[in-house]
């Protein structure tokens, strides 16, 4: 089945509320033609640049710049080489330009990077900037944070907990320019179906919203509407640095017919089960055998025993031979109570680190997706924001703002099993904090 997907997309980027300049960047290259899309697919970039106002944005900029050129032009025939080679080339223009003036020599960027194409999803990625997939009520994050943070956690030698306590959330492992070569994420193909939403974030985002918020608002809202108010949100918790935000939202898309990773993980748990269920009867049959052989020893030690001891010769050994006879007996019954029954793997059970088991959990996993949550609008969620919403209104009135305050202060509506009408008040609660945020905004923003 060949026809073009419909993809629907919406792009935002904020300097915050304590930020002068704004460092972060996106780019959205499209394909107009099947062809094209087959072959290449859609890009959808965001980059987090460092080292200073004018340089963290320098660094961001050479990034969407230069890689959807290089991408494009790539003669390479697989999507993942496209990938990394256009990342590289990236990374060269900034090294390059760092190496030009002293004043750049601390500049970089991450770098988050989405191609939609026939083959599925793919995702290129360094840095602590994000790729989620939001499928139903599932968040999911695709891509691994390269910050110290995170690679505590993966060596095992801090838990979220602790890790949020001992290691800062800016210190980041991996980056664009500051080294000639740079290793890079190159994951997938991912799978992509109708009603799946892809987002593309900065930290500035995923350091005031949770997973679960994140995926309740891009399930909740049209996609414009959605970035606007993630944004908003940020703002809303203090904004303490940029943020930017790209939403891929899939409307409908050909069936992918080429190995994913969701299929590859589920023919690797086909063919788990059917090994250990090949494996089965050849470890009962061992297990049989033995069994079989500790019958013979109990029964020739115990018959051998009573015989002596029956006739009186050496009954001493004779008791010998029956006790341990006895003994044998006790351990084959303990062992055979402590055999468990033969494993089998449920071909319908998810992979390790992608399963249902992971939902809700901090801890990042060991492939992707490397965290999962729920993103179903939650009535704690809508009273958070209810309670934000009379506070900045509070406050607007406060201060004797021209806003129609009255309008923005009204009744909750969230406690209700009611699905539309939890849904309409997240878009009150959306269009309510988006007008107050935009006057905070306006009044208490730095200028720069």
């Amino acid at each position: 089945m060949s026809f073009q997907p419909v993809v629907q997309y919406a792009s935002r980027t904020d300097v915050g509320m304590r930020r002068s300049a704004n460092q972060d960047s996106l780019a959205v290259r499209m394909c107009s033609a099947y062809e094209e899309w087959a072959r290449i697919g859609h890009l959808f970039i965001v980059a987090d640049g460092m080292g200073g106002h004018s340089v963290g944005d320098l660094a961001s900029r050479i990034t969407v710049e230069t890689l959807p050129l290089a991408f494009f032009k790539s003669g390479a025939e697989r999507l993942a080489d496209r990938l990394t080679g256009a990342i590289e080339a990236a990374n060269r223009a900034i090294n390059d330009k760092a190496r030009e003036n002293p004043e750049f020599s601390d500049m970089g960027t991450t770098c988050s990077v989405l191609s939609l194409s026939a083959e599925g999803a793919w995702i290129g990625h360094v840095g602590d900037s994000r790729i989620y997939r939001i499928r139903g009520d599932v968040i999911e994050q695709l891509t691994f944070d390269h910050s110290l943070q995170w690679e505590m956690m993966r060596q095992g030698r801090a838990t979220a907990e602790r890790s949020e306590m001992l290691h800062p959330r800016n210190v980041i492992t991996r980056c664009l320019g500051p080294d000639k070569n740079v290793e890079i994420d190159v994951e997938g193909p991912f799978d992509v179906r109708p009603g799946d939403r892809f987002l593309l974030c900065s930290d500035g985002l995923t350091g005031h919203l949770t997973d679960n918020e994140i995926g309740a608002i891009v399930a909740g809202l049209p996609p414009d509407d959605a970035c606007r108010f993630l944004i908003d949100l940020a703002n809303c918790r203090g904004g303490t640095d940029n943020s930017t935000v790209v939403l891929a939202v899939i409307q409908n898309y050909p069936p992918i017919e080429s190995d994913t990773v969701e299929s590859l993980a589920a023919k690797a748990r086909t063919t788990n089960q059917l090994a250990v269920q090949a494996a089965a009867p050849e470890r009962v049959a061992r297990r049989r055998m033995w069994s079989r052989l500790a019958m013979t020893v109990f029964l020739l030690l115990a018959g051998t025993g009573l015989s002596m001891m029956i006739l009186g010769q050496r009954e001493k050994l004779g008791l010998a031979l029956v006790v341990s006879a006895i003994v044998l007996g006790f351990i084959q019954l303990v062992m055979s109570a402590r055999r468990t029954p033969t494993v089998v793997i449920d071909s319908e059970s998810p992979p390790a680190g992608s399963g249902d088991a992971l939902l809700g959990c901090r801890e990042p996993a060991l492939s992707s997706p490397y965290r999962r949550d729920s993103a179903a609008l939650r009535p704690e969620f809508l009273a958070v924001l209810a309670d934000a919403q009379s506070q900045l209104a509070a406050v607007a009135e406060e201060n004797g703002w021209d806003l129609n305050i009255a309008q923005l202060r009204q009744p909750d509506r969230t406690a209700t099993d009611d699905g539309k009408r939890t849904s309409d008040a997240l878009a009150e609660h959306a269009r309510a904090i988006r007008i107050l945020m935009k006057e905070f905004a306006v009044r208490l923003r730095p200028r720069s």
